[in-house]
């Protein structure tokens, strides 16, 4: 005898349309001023929350809700009778998450962390990241900090505003930034910190929030004193390039902090975060010599907003007879992003001055993320220095994969225009 299957998503379909429908209907929410009707015995089988509710000792047909929106509560019962769900948003996943939890809905607490996991990006990471910690979500919580930490340079930028918590346990990391960045960013910070605890944004109320949430320790007095910025080569309590606030709480916070030792060691330029993403070599290209301001130019696209932390690139040959059993250059790299056939710059370029290894690549993180937009073409325009020798930069240039793509989030795609090779042997991107 022959089964004969009914296709589930007629019965879906039925049950959706007696809710759209108010068809039957036999239990009220009131939300506000707001009234949603609904099936009791469709939620008592979806959920022991609602059973109770509906059926229990205390059972009632009319219930009050007060912590959640209609818009939400009625998006989780469309769930309940469908069992799909469209998120607008990271936001929206984690709400829909804290409902799933709050009614015992296990299948839907499930659809989020899914969503949430496979749709993080710059601007939702700190979000996340502090959700997840509330929640004890350890999955989501490590990859968030694991990101944050390889990506902070664009994290800072995001317009979300981390606890202090967060800020605390990311000092502690070992992180891809320079410590003069590193400092300015913190005090950035502090700033923000006053204006959301409406204290006036004064030199000594941003250094006292920095004492009060015990951050001064992450900062050495050295790094204030003695460490040059890159673009007006003053130390940076001196820097002219920070605007007149940051440059106030520099000057106030170099009698603040301490002269804890020598300042590590700065390694930006030999580690590699997790979210770089490797272009597939395929052969070398050729040599290309470069004269100290001579740029080379590789264009780029996005497919969607992304913002570029840093890049793997190709270090100098040792091609000099004076240096030839050197391991290691004292030279400058300088990176500028500008729109294709513009001279202009996006962002203010990255000058990196670092001891390099010869025939070898580093990660360069760059001073300032820059955002990019899918509608453009850029220009990646890159120059070399050695200091070490007057003769031109040798850097070997190789023929290379067009394409990087993010595999977690497959929408997520750099495009590269490099007809005869390029130096740039990776990316270090994020979604926005």
């Amino acid at each position: 005898m022959n089964s004969i299957s009914v296709n589930p998503n007629y019965k879906q379909e039925r049950l959706l349309n007696f809710f759209r429908d108010q068809k039957f209907v036999d239990c009220t929410f009131k939300i506000g001023d707001q009234e949603i009707k609904a099936h009791r015995l469709i939620l008592a089988c979806s959920s022991l929350v609602f059973e109770k509710m509906l059926y229990g000792n205390l059972a009632s047909n009319e219930i009050v809700l007060c912590d959640i929106e209609v818009d939400e509560f009625s998006q989780m019962l469309e769930f309940i009778y469908t069992e799909s769900i469209i998120f607008t948003d990271i936001l929206n996943a984690w709400s829909m998450f804290y409902i799933a939890k709050k009614y015992i809905l296990d299948d839907l607490v499930e659809v989020c962390l899914e969503y949430i996991s496979d749709n993080l990006t710059l601007s939702t990471l700190v979000l996340s990241y502090e959700y997840s910690e509330l929640y004890s979500l350890d999955a989501i919580k490590n990859q968030c900090f694991q990101d944050i930490v390889d990506g902070v340079n664009g994290v800072f930028v995001s317009d979300y505003h981390m606890k202090p918590s967060t800020l605390r346990t990311i000092l502690k990391e070992d992180l891809v930034i320079t410590k003069i960045d590193l400092v300015c960013k913190i005090l950035d910070w502090a700033i923000t910190e006053c204006e959301f605890k409406g204290v006036s944004t004064e030199p000594e109320n941003v250094i006292e929030i920095l004492r009060e949430e015990d951050i001064l320790k992450h900062i050495n007095k050295k790094w204030l004193l003695e460490m040059t910025c890159e673009y007006c080569n003053d130390v940076l309590v001196m820097c002219s390039c920070v605007d007149e606030l940051t440059h106030k709480s520099l000057i106030f916070l170099s009698s603040e902090v301490e002269w804890d030792g020598d300042p590590p060691i700065e390694k930006f330029a030999k580690l590699v975060p997790f979210i770089c993403k490797s272009k597939k070599v395929f052969k070398i290209a050729r040599r290309i010599d470069l004269q100290p301001s001579e740029e080379f130019i590789s264009s780029v696209s996005v497919s969607t907003e992304m913002v570029v932390s840093g890049m793997m690139l190709c270090t100098e040959m040792n091609c000099s007879v004076n240096v030839n059993d050197a391991e290691e250059y004292k030279g400058c790299i300088v990176i500028r992003f500008c729109e294709q056939y513009s001279d202009k710059n996006v962002v203010k370029p990255t000058i990196m001055n670092n001891i390099f290894p010869y025939n070898s690549q580093v990660f360069i993180p760059l001073r300032f993320a820059v955002t990019l937009r899918p509608d453009k073409i850029y220009d990646i325009r890159i120059s070399y220095k050695n200091y070490c020798s007057e003769k031109r930069s040798s850097i070997v240039c190789s023929y290379m994969s067009d394409e990087l793509m993010d595999k977690k989030r497959g929408y997520s795609k750099m495009y590269f225009y490099d007809f005869n090779g390029t130096l740039i042997k990776g990316i270090a991107y994020y979604p926005v």
